[in-house]
């Protein structure tokens, strides 16, 4: 089975396909693991991702962004006039809702938010199923935190109508957590866990408790007017500095100009995340002058400085609702495309130094990570990941597993994998090495109550793995999901040779 995480984000998007037991992004076709959310209408065609971005340079009356600021808002609300005061695209009053107001083949046309959403998500469809993803469409869909009931039907109706099966709509500080499999491996411990995301122009924190798998919300604060995208605009502004300084101009009144040097500004960014150094330059920028200037990391990561400070605090406000101190947040997660320079992730480590900084995968990716493992899940994937529960739901439904799943070990003992009365859903791990001369392995699952006793137990289902490999690693991952089965995958680490089983539990 297979299925996809989504996360359109303000300024970019990103798409990840649960398949075969894995979580992967999937690139587009220019090899980029995201995608620009732009969409630009021309006199021949409607592009879509980085060939729209590059058409705000000459034709940025015709290009759209941020649209996902527009999402569920009515034309009097302030986030739009805030729109539209800095967005060059015009937004006309339709209906009481904000619609773009564009020109196409020569002719002026009329976009609603829903219909460029629905261009975006075609976009990541046609990468997804030319990847390597055909035939795919069930889907898990991350939207923030502080979206309503009808934001998250908007959204969700407008990728069904792009072509996706949409399974379930999550929060995306929750598909965070699933992306780490926060809490899922062993749920005997309870701790709080501290999810922050820089997004391009907005930042939130979210304080979580986890316990058992399931994840609750104990805290949110958001701020929608800081993001990523104001480094940018810092780095922006120094370059524009240099420049004037250089050619002894003012280059700041030429728009065509100012835009240019602002995408070069935005790449200089993104390549100082991996690199020390990194070439900004900009041919014809104003007047005929070329710009090139080698901005350096560390330049970069004092001017940026100040505006940290702004994530810090957010994050001391988190921590303050949810009425505990920095020493009692265990883990933390840093996801959003802005957070990508490297200056950002140590400012908030040393601001939490008792916490552990959960951070092997990309930022810009966590979240569409995180609800593809979401889907997997509810498309029954081998290795799905157990699923927390957001504090947001206003009932949920328990089951409690009556007896004690045990395996039976060497010498006929039982031996405990999941407990009897734990909770679902939960998932736990066994491992066994097999002897030198060992070929296969044979899985015997029991049910018992307490005390453990071989003769009382109940045999529920024998796995037997073949032809393996002496001496190899057996990993077995024991699934009690929601609805109360139980899924049971046994895998040679070596070959990846895979046997499995469901088992309806009464």
């Amino acid at each position: 089975m297979a299925a996809f995480g989504l996360h359109l984000g303000t300024c970019s998007t990103c798409i990840a396909v649960y398949r075969d037991g894995k979580t992967n992004v999937i690139a587009n076709d220019l090899g980029d693991r995201v995608t620009p959310a732009v969409v630009a209408f021309t006199d021949h065609e409607i592009s879509v991702g980085a060939a729209a971005k590059q058409e705000i340079i000459r034709n940025a009356t015709n290009t759209i962004l941020h649209v996902k600021r527009l999402v569920g808002c009515k034309f009097e609300d302030p986030q739009v006039k805030e729109y539209m005061e800095t967005a060059s695209v015009k937004v006309v009053k339709d209906s009481d809702k904000p619609v773009f107001e564009v020109e196409q083949k020569g002719k002026s046309v009329k976009f609603t938010t829903q219909q460029i959403m629905e261009l975006i998500y075609k976009k990541l469809l046609e990468t997804a199923q030319s990847h390597g993803g055909s035939g795919i469409q069930d889907a898990v869909l991350a939207v923030p935190s502080d979206f309503n009931m009808e934001q998250r039907s908007i959204v969700s109706e407008v990728a069904k109508k792009a072509g996706f099966n949409i399974l379930r709509v999550i929060n995306e500080p929750s598909a965070a957590l699933l992306a780490f499999d926060v809490g899922q491996l062993d749920q005997t411990e309870r701790f709080k866990c501290l999810v922050y995301r820089l997004g391009g122009t907005s930042h939130d924190a979210v304080v979580y408790d986890v316990e058992q798998g399931m994840y609750r919300i104990i805290a949110k604060v958001s701020d929608s007017q800081f993001g990523g995208d104001k480094f940018t605009d810092v780095l922006q502004g120094f370059l524009t500095s240099e420049f004037n300084r250089q050619f002894r101009c003012n280059m700041s009144e030429n728009k065509r100009s100012v835009i240019k040097l602002g995408l070069a500004a935005e790449r200089c960014k993104h390549a100082l995340t991996t690199m020390i150094t990194a070439q900004c330059a900009v041919d014809s920028l104003f007047e005929g002058c070329d710009f090139h200037y080698n901005m350096s990391r560390a330049r970069f990561d004092s001017l940026c400085m100040p505006l940290i400070t702004k994530c810090t605090s957010l994050i001391d406000q988190a921590i303050t609702q949810a009425g505990c101190t920095k020493e009692d947040i265990s883990k933390i997660i840093i996801c959003g495309g802005g957070a990508k320079p490297p200056v950002v992730k140590k400012i908030i480590a040393d601001f939490l130094p008792s916490s552990f900084l959960l951070n092997n995968i990309p930022e810009d990716e966590i979240i569409a990570i995180g609800a593809a493992k979401e889907a997997a899940l509810l498309v029954g994937g081998n290795n799905a990941t157990n699923v927390g529960i957001d504090a947001i739901a206003s009932t949920v439904n328990f089951k409690i597993l009556p007896k004690s799943v045990c395996i039976k070990a060497k010498k006929d003992e039982l031996e405990v994998v999941i407990p009897q009365h734990s909770l679902a859903p939960c998932r736990r791990q066994h491992t066994l090495t097999l002897d030198a001369h060992q070929r296969a392995v044979v899985l015997e699952i029991y049910e018992t109550d307490e005390p453990l006793q071989l003769e009382t137990a109940r045999l529920l289902a024998k796995l037997v793995l073949r032809d393996v490999q002496p001496g190899s690693t057996i990993k077995s991952n024991f699934h009690l999901r929601r609805e109360g089965d139980l899924h049971v995958t046994c895998q040679e680490v070596t070959s990846e040779k895979v046997e499995s089983v469901t088992i309806t539990c009464h």
